[in-house]
């Protein structure tokens, strides 16, 4: 298919930093641009606030691969209004036929685009958050304007929440976030990078978690819940060590107020920051922590299925649909930290219950790969410009 004639699709993200979304981006974009040549898309924008985190890395993902049909363009203008008539503009310019949405931001921005600026292209709306559409007009009218053509959901939950302010019901459908599994190869061969980082004993006991330190992450329920499990564990002389994994992002102060207030378990506690070697230190923990309030799927979850590490996590969002309760991990309620240290407890003590979720969850994360959510997405692509014609 000729570059110039074929459908052009563009990306519109927002955010400035990286967290998961714009990690799946980056898989969606880079897994449909190697894949070209059996795709009836090849042609790809990323719009993008200039030297935006998804902008550098889809620069160096060009610099490396020389023969891409991906691009990555600044987003220009000061305000929402101005941001829509660039879009419109570029849209028209660059006979844009699908616009693929990544965020809150980038879907009022579009919509400005088509209202207010004559923008005729398709829009394709992802939605990563669980909870409702707000009950207001606008709200209302942004998800159900004509343009949008389908709503990606990354969990069945998220669907669920979405589908009541959706009048047409078809245009909501499932695909699940996936990762790179090939980023985990080698998940037998455990190293002690954070014990010999953080001069630990070799016989202690990890418990962590990989997630920026943001609200709905919850990581008051995470201290509560080492707080109950520390002297549990050390009656059984058992050494521990709790890992807070990820970038500060709202919740920092809340963190350390806690630990103010109970110092004398302070030092059981480690907060790494940002860290770019997680595939290498994730499969030292013994356990994987995951205490949301509110979560879409919850990659990191995954990052743990293949690094081979059990996991305990709360039901939030679409977590069940990844942590299947005693197959794949166990769960517990939201906030609830007594059943979560239960949980944390049945693992560290029960090797054969530990060796059955590993197995599970390693068989349940075929269905959460980057080729998968790609595939799935090139298929709505699809279906759109065909029904167009």
């Amino acid at each position: 298919m000729n570059f110039h004639t074929a459908p052009h699709l563009a990306h519109l993200s927002t955010p400035k930093n990286w967290r998961g979304g714009e990690q799946q981006i980056a898989y969606l974009a880079t897994q449909i641009d190697k894949n070209q040549k059996d795709n009836q898309i090849n042609k790809q924008t990323i719009l993008t606030p200039k030297s935006s985190s998804l902008s550098n890395f889809i620069t160096n993902y060009n610099q490396k691969n020389t023969n891409s049909f991906l691009k990555v363009e600044s987003l220009k203008g000061k305000s929402k209004f101005g941001q829509a008539r660039f879009l419109a503009n570029f849209c028209k310019k660059n006979k844009i036929n699908i616009i693929h949405l990544h965020d809150a931001h980038a879907h009022t921005v579009a919509i400005l685009s088509v209202v207010f600026f004559q923008n005729k292209v398709q829009l394709i709306l992802s939605r990563r958050v669980d909870f409702p559409v707000k009950n207001n007009f606008l709200s209302k009218y942004k998800y159900n304007h004509s343009s949008i053509k389908k709503i990606i959901c990354v969990s069945n939950k998220i669907k669920e929440i979405t589908a009541p302010s959706i009048k047409d019901k078809s245009k909501l459908i499932t695909v699940h976030s996936g990762i790179d599994l090939n980023k985990f190869e080698n998940t037998d061969q455990k190293t002690s990078t954070l014990k010999q980082e953080y001069q630990l004993e070799k016989d202690t006991i990890l418990i962590g978690n990989v997630a920026a330190i943001a609200p709905h992450k919850d990581y008051i329920t995470f201290l509560e819940t080492a707080k109950l499990l520390i002297p549990k564990l050390e009656n059984d002389n058992k050494k521990v060590c709790f890992f807070l994994i990820g970038k500060e992002d709202g919740s920092q102060n809340e963190v350390e107020n806690w630990f103010g207030q109970n110092e004398k378990i302070r030092k059981y506690f480690i907060l790494t920051g940002f860290r770019n070697d997680i595939p290498i230190i994730l499969k030292e923990l013994d356990v994987f922590l995951f205490t949301s309030q509110t979560e879409g799927l919850g990659t990191s979850i995954l990052d743990a299925f293949a690094s081979k590490v059990v996991v305990v996590a709360t039901a939030a969002g679409g977590i069940p649909e990844s942590v299947i309760d005693n197959k794949t991990g166990l769960l517990s309620k939201i906030k609830d930290s007594i059943s979560l240290a239960q949980n944390v407890e049945k693992v560290l003590k029960n090797e054969e219950l530990r060796g059955k979720l590993i197995r599970n969850a390693s068989l349940h994360l075929q269905n959460f790969t980057k080729e998968n959510t790609a595939k799935k997405t090139l298929e709505i692509y699809k279906s759109v410009l065909n029904s167009s014609k």
